[in-house]
């Protein structure tokens, strides 16, 4: 039997209610000959896809792969059902976004702004996360566009590139020196620097795993939250690798200091991601189009700083 969209929704049936009885209610079919489905679907597979539990059943690795691949098959057929109902209409349906901190900070409201004056029909869903989690949303399907930072080399990724930033020491100057000008990568201060922990948010902030292991992070503390973070760096605890654009506000209102980064200096590049082979609904090209134009405008007006921008403004003018 090959695998077909009835299979994909029974299995998928199955693994929601965690309880066969309660899933053949749910596809109103005998129980027995749900029971024997998932029997033809793991002999034909080759693989355990449940185990039988007292209060229930569980989904094995190969279960959960198989949920995973599953879901996003039906989320993608859904999603071309409704393009194809609405084809010679406005643009309707659910698009899910999902943005980095910094994007949340920077251009979040123009996008929920646009979105609503341009395209009325779209329900629209703002996911934040670390730009992996974003990377990772978009491969199985629960994601449809991602503003991430620094995506992998992936051949199953749309990736538009939008936008590059200058990394900065950020911290209170008692930390980082009171000086306006550049800080050498050596002279990052040692067991001050706060969220190098996690490997994946990391390696958007330190694009080489030789630079990360020359910093000593803080021996006592370690912050894997945006917000936490700003608190420390205000109060002083600690410094931290970050683009202006993160901490744009705080920095504007003195609650710390701000040096890029040099010898070598660090960038991140911003990018608008998807699955290249997903169905192009009218919703999401409408909304891919307006995340482009927004994040572009925000980075020509300089709201959203972009590299080198921070030379271009100490940069003396001309001897009068």
């Amino acid at each position: 039997m090959a695998l077909g969209l009835r299979q994909i929704r029974y299995f998928i049936a199955i693994a929601d209610a965690g309880v066969l009885s309660r899933a053949a209610e749910t596809l109103n079919i005998a129980q027995s000959a749900l029971s024997h489905h998932v029997a033809t679907l793991e002999a034909d597979l080759g693989v355990k896809l449940l185990e039988r539990r007292p209060r229930g059943i569980a989904l094995t690795p190969a279960g959960r792969r198989l949920y995973e691949h599953g879901s996003a098959v039906l989320a993608s057929l859904g999603k071309a059902e409704e393009d194809v109902r609405t084809y010679n209409e406005a643009a309707t349906g659910p698009v899910s976004l999902g943005l980095s901190h910094t994007a949340i900070a920077m251009v979040a409201l123009d996008l929920m702004k646009a979105v609503r004056k341009h395209s009325p029909g779209v329900h629209l869903t703002i996911i934040e996360a670390l730009s992996p989690a974003l990377i990772e949303r978009v491969l199985s399907g629960t994601v449809d566009l991602a503003l991430a930072y620094n995506p992998p080399r992936d051949a199953r990724l749309d990736v538009e590139w939008l936008h590059e930033e200058d990394l900065f020491l950020v911290g209170h100057p008692s930390l980082i020196g009171r000086s306006s000008g550049p800080i050498a990568f050596s002279a990052i201060p040692q067991k001050s620097v706060l969220g190098l922990t996690p490997l994946p948010a990391s390696r958007a902030i330190i694009q080489t795993q030789v630079l990360r292991n020359q910093i000593v992070p803080s021996p006592t503390l370690e912050v894997d939250s945006l917000s936490a973070l700003r608190m420390a760096l205000e109060a002083g605890l600690g410094c931290a690798i970050l683009s202006r654009a993160t901490v744009l506000a705080d920095i504007a209102a003195e609650k710390y200091h701000a040096r890029r980064i040099v010898d070598p200096a660090l960038s991140r590049s911003l990018a608008l991601v998807a699955l290249a082979d997903r169905p192009q609904t009218k919703a999401f090209l409408e909304v891919r189009n307006t995340v482009t134009e927004v994040v572009r405008a925000a980075v020509n007006e300089r709201r959203w700083p972009a590299k080198g921008s921070e030379r271009q403004r100490r940069r003396p003018g001309p001897a009068v």
